[in-house]
């Protein structure tokens, strides 16, 4: 992947079998990253560093819950996710991983990776009816543009504090994972200030491939007075531009911005969330054509079918040397299905009365 800082948070299968189903526990399509928390800290005292690292890692894991359910559940909906217990919480978690470990006497300092289990956390909110969303956005490239008080618009110089702000602001725990560009040459030639202004989407989509991301984020800030007014624009290769809107304001100008910056993600967040929030439980089913050359092409869209998190069974009714017949079962909406596929390079278009899965226009 090219340099960038990334604000946020990806896909895989197994091989031949013509029917795929989720297994007990949840393992039989990956679910990408959404169900582990990456980077969790820990720093904890206590009389012996034995006793330090047994709490740092029982913290790690409730900690890592949390971020898991805020990426995956609507903020008003969080306070309805029932209390856990550690020992529940342990329960639900698949592995984990350490990193950045420093100890003294009474000390433990690390940083851990948790990954749950994601059938656990998915009963955990089906058994208190709360909607959630698991359909991770293709990353985006944010193009931050600032009018000035003074009628000045900045883009990619030095001396542009929207820009600095979403550098500022190096993590985020979402489900749009967002790249700053670092303002090289190829990326100022990529897209210019009219450009951007302009949505223009080529030059976008320019951007958006030497980052390997999905599309770009125009972010045109206005500063007013103490507030930051941002309008934002998500340009995503195949699908329609998405307007949302924020303002922030804070005591000093670089936390304005900063504000800004973060108010923005969550529209963007919350956004995503809402097209693809789903309540699980019911399925629903459509039967489609893959075209295909040679078994490598259908080993492809099973494999990318089998990392959409909407998709509970593929069955294979039948394959010839130019095609397959599948039967997908899903949870959600068909139009919710079809946001799904198309962050896995999917299309699902319907020709002559036949539904058809093919490469995703981007």
């Amino acid at each position: 992947m090219a340099a960038g800082r990334l604000l946020g948070l990806g896909f895989a299968a197994e091989i031949m079998a013509p029917r795929l189903t989720r297994a007990a526990d949840g393992d039989a399509r990956p679910a990408g990253d959404v169900y582990v928390a990456d980077n969790v800290p820990v720093d904890v005292t206590a009389p012996t560093v034995t006793d330090a690292r047994e709490r740092a890692l029982v913290q790690a894991r409730v900690s890592g819950l949390r971020k898991v359910l805020e990426r995956l559940v609507a903020p008003a909906d969080l306070p309805r996710v029932p209390t856990l217990t550690s020992t529940q919480v342990i329960d639900m978690v698949r592995d984990f991983s350490i990193a950045n470990e420093r100890t003294s006497a009474v000390r433990y300092i690390a940083d851990l990776t948790v990954r749950f289990n994601p059938e656990a956390v998915r009963r955990l909110l089906r058994d208190a009816n709360i909607p959630f969303a698991e359909t991770m956005s293709k990353p985006l490239v944010v193009v931050p543009v600032l009018r000035t008080q003074d009628g000045k618009t900045l883009l990619w110089e030095e001396n542009n504090p929207w820009r600095a702000a979403w550098l500022k602001v190096a993590s985020i725990n979402g489900l749009v994972p967002i790249y700053v560009p670092d303002a090289e040459p190829k990326d100022i030639s990529a897209v210019t200030l009219d450009q951007a202004l302009a949505k223009d989407s080529s030059a976008l989509a320019t951007l958006a491939r030497s980052y390997d991301a999905g599309g770009a984020l125009v972010a045109v800030a206005q500063m007013d007075g103490p507030a930051i007014r941002a309008t934002l624009t998500a340009v995503r290769g195949g699908l329609n531009e998405e307007e949302l809107a924020t303002t922030a304001t804070a005591s000093g100008r670089d936390d304005a911005f900063t504000a800004a910056v973060r108010a923005s993600i969550g529209v963007v967040e919350d956004s995503w969330r809402e097209r693809n929030t789903v309540t699980f439980g019911s399925v629903a089913q459509i039967t489609a054509l893959v075209p295909i050359e040679s078994l490598k092409d259908w080993l492809t869209v099973r494999e990318r079918l089998s990392g959409v998190p909407l998709i509970e069974r593929i069955d294979l009714q039948a394959i010839t040397r130019d095609r397959a017949q599948v039967t997908l079962y899903f949870a959600g909406e068909r139009d919710q299905l079809k946001l799904a596929m198309s962050q896995r390079d999917l299309s699902l278009t319907q020709a002559n009365g036949v539904w058809v899965i093919g490469p995703h226009a981007n």
